[in-house]
Order: C-alpha cells, then sequence, then structure tokens
C-alpha cells in the first residue's frame, strides 16, 4: 500500500540528528527523500571498526547522493533537483546555505511551489541566531537541566535521550505536512523554521505554566508528579514500580490492591493536597508495604485494579516486552532491525521499504532521471564534484 505522502519529493540537505529526523519521519510516510552527502559521507555514519552507526537510525527509507555543495557545479546539481521537488529540508547554522545559492530564496525563485524547512539551534532571528545548538545546550537553556534529577540535588542533570534534537525534527516534520496542505490548496510554497531551544521548551508544559501563573520555579523531584501523588517510582522487594495516581478513585483501588484498604482513609492521605504535602511519609509507608514482594507480582495485582502501573524496564526488556512485539514496534529491513514510526494508518500504513544506503548509492539514479547523462555525471565524479 502506499503512503500517505506518496509522489512528494524531498532533497535533505541535513547532517547529524534533528534535521535527519525529520526528514526520516516523513520519508516513512511514504515521501521519496534523497539525502545528500559529502562526498566522505557524514560525520555520524562512524568508523568502520565500530558496528553502531547513529547514521544509520535516523537515515532510514531514503535514497542517497553524494554532492560537494560547497563548489559551484555541486551547488547547480542541487538547483536543478530543486526545480521538482516539493520539500527543502536542511539543518545548517543560519545563512550558512545562503553562500552556496542554496537559501530559500534562491530555490523559491527556482520552484515557487517549494516547502523549505530550516532547523537550528536558536532560531533564525534573536541575538542568539548565529550561535551553535546542541542538544545538550538546549536542555540547559531551556530550564530542563534544572529540575532534571534526584530531589535535593544540586547537580544539573540532562534528560537521558536527546529531546530536543528529536522534538525539533517532529515539529519541522508537522510544519512540513502542514505547508504541503496549504500549498495543495494555494499553489504557493512558503518557509518555516523551528530550532532546538524552542523546541525543547514547547516541552515544559507544566513547570512553564507554574512558573507564569504562580511564579513558581519548578525544583528537582527525581520520578515524582508535581501535582500528583503517589505518581513516581517506588521500591519493591527485588526493584523498583512506578505507579501513578491522580484521583481519588485511583487512590481507592491502589490502597485495595495493596491489601491495604484502610490507607486510604487516614487522614494524612486521605485527599490528594493532604497526599503531595506528606509525600515522603507516604512513599515510606508504601516502599514498606511493596517490601513484601517482587516487582512483576505487585505489577499484576496493581494494574488488575485498573491503576496505572509499570516495571522500570532497561532497553533491552523493553523492546521484548510482548506488548511492544505484539504492537510490531521493532520493523525488519535488509536484514536488520529498527525502530518504527509510532504512527498507525488504516489506509496508508506507514512502511520500512529499505536501510541506510551507502554513500552516494543512488547518485546515477537520481540524477539520471533529473536529466543529465551519464558522460556528465561520470564527469562530475571525476572532478570531485559527485561522489557514486
Amino acid at each position: 500500500m502506499a503512503g500517505s505522502l506518496e509522489g512528494v519529493k524531498i532533497l535533505d540537505c541535513t547532517h547529524l540528528i534533528a534535521g535527519a529526523y525529520c526528514s526520516m519521519l516523513l520519508a516513512d510516510l511514504g515521501a521519496d527523500v534523497i539525502k545528500i552527502e559529502p562526498l566522505n559521507g557524514e560525520v555520524t555514519r562512524g568508523r568502520a571498526e565500530v558496528p553502531f552507526k547513529p547514521f544509520d537510525f535516523v537515515n532510514r527509507n531514503k535514497r542517497a547522493i553524494a554532492v560537494d555543495i560547497s563548489s559551484p557545479e555541486g551547488a547547480d546539481v542541487i538547483r536543478t533537483l530543486a526545480v521538482d521537488a516539493d520539500v527543502f529540508v536542511e539543518n545548517f547554522r543560519p545563512g550558512a546555505l545562503d553562500k552556496f545559492g542554496l537559501g530559500f530564496e534562491t530555490l523559491s525563485g527556482i520552484n515557487p511551489r517549494l516547502v523549505y524547512a530550516s532547523i537550528s539551534g536558536f532560531g533564525q532571528t534573536g541575538p542568539y541566531r548565529d550561535r551553535g545548538g546542541l542538544d545538550l545546550v538546549a536542555q540547559a537553556m531551556s530550564g530542563i537541566m534544572s529540575f532534571t534529577g534526584e530531589i535535593g540535588s544540586d547537580k544539573p542533570t540532562s534528560a537521558g535521550v536527546p529531546l530536543s534534537d528529536l522534538n525539533s525534527g517532529v515539529f519541522a516534520a508537522l510544519g512540513v505536512v502542514s505547508a504541503l496542505h496549504h500549498r495543495n490548496r494555494t499553489g504557493e510554497g512558503q518557509y518555516l523554521e523551528t530550532s532546538l531551544l524552542e523546541s525543547a521548551l514547547a516541552y515544559t508544559m507544566w513547570e512553564t505554566g507554574m512558573a507564569l501563573t504562580m511564579n513558581v520555579l519548578p525544583e528537582r523531584a527525581g520520578t515524582r508528579h508535581r501535582l500528583a501523588a503517589p505518581y513516581e517510582a517506588l521500591k519493591t522487594a527485588d526493584g523498583h514500580l512506578v505507579v501513578g495516581v491522580n484521583n481519588q478513585k485511583l487512590w481507592k483501588r491502589f490502597c485495595e490492591a495493596l491489601g491495604h484498604p484502610e490507607l486510604a482513609d487516614e487522614a494524612d492521605f486521605s485527599i490528594p493536597h493532604m497526599r503531595i504535602s506528606n509525600r515522603d511519609a507516604l512513599q515510606e509507608r508504601l516502599e514498606s508495604i511493596l517490601a513484601a514482594d517482587k516487582t512483576e507480582n505487585w505489577v499484576n495485582r496493581i494494574t488488575a485494579r485498573g491503576v496505572p502501573c509499570g516495571p522500570i524496564n532497561t532497553i533491552r526488556e523493553a523492546l521484548e516486552d510482548p506488548h511492544v512485539k505484539a504492537r510490531g514496534f521493532l520493523a525488519e529491513v535488509d536484514g536488520r532491525q529498527f525502530p518504527r514510526a509510532p504512527i498507525n494508518m488504516s489506509r496508508t500504513p506507514v512502511e520500512l521499504t529499505r536501510g541506510s544506503a551507502r554513500v552516494g548509492e543512488h547518485t546515477r539514479e537520481v540524477l539520471l532521471a533529473a536529466g543529465y547523462s551519464g558522460e556528465e555525471i561520470s564527469s562530475l565524479c571525476e572532478k570531485k564534484v559527485l561522489g557514486a
């Protein structure tokens, strides 16, 4: 079955994670994404002796060409491909592609229907526009590291995944799909941009809300929720589980699952704000009960009562979980497994049709389709403009 973006041609002039993740999501949805790399390949391809290549996990489902875009002839190749492209995605520093004649003004002059998406560390405007951006810097400057970590700790802690990189890729992909919808109605292409800093800030919903409405700065809370209790990780006889109790009905059910229904009515814990005020004592009380049995048994009892609960898995345990397997989260292509984009569509399913391409694997194929002759391609390869 065809993907929902079948027929959409995307030029992917990205590197590292954020931009590549954006175009990969669009490729998973059926777009024909042409990855543009330097002649020696992108840095995330890593070293030959290291099996794990970060490149592979944000560049599946794409065709790959190798072009020296800093050369006049290489930039001209990209402009030729842009004539009938639908989308151009890049994540260089603001203005970096303008000097090669590959900025929005130039490409939209060639193709007014083009949707041009830029991802940068701090955005295309503002005093930090020209700074280099990394996920760690965005997590720090967005405030996330100020309230992430263990209770009472003064050590800044980042999230365990590059959330601003990945989030900016998702926001950019959403922007691209929205811009394509607008173009299909009006015929107009447009420019869109997002940044790592704003993509991190956008996820601080509760913390920003508290600061704006109550002038309260959030502190490190470990796994605890700021507005509910118990809503955190708790020790058991052989490890930990997490439980989320955010209303009175769940509180009563939770106490029943623990075998202590009387706990629900104790004065210190009977209503939500009392549980939050006395959460240290509540944690101590709950863990004294949970110490009597193993995590798996408690999870079964608690979930049987309809209370949100689960174990704290390693990544291997998560991937081998029977529910994750039943959902088909891992997909196999070219003899390798990849995480599937978690979008399930009944008419246009998300599919993996190819793994990551080799450097310049599709250079000849793409340029022959664009009107170049075999002799022209060979000549550009000899000049080190192309890699094939």
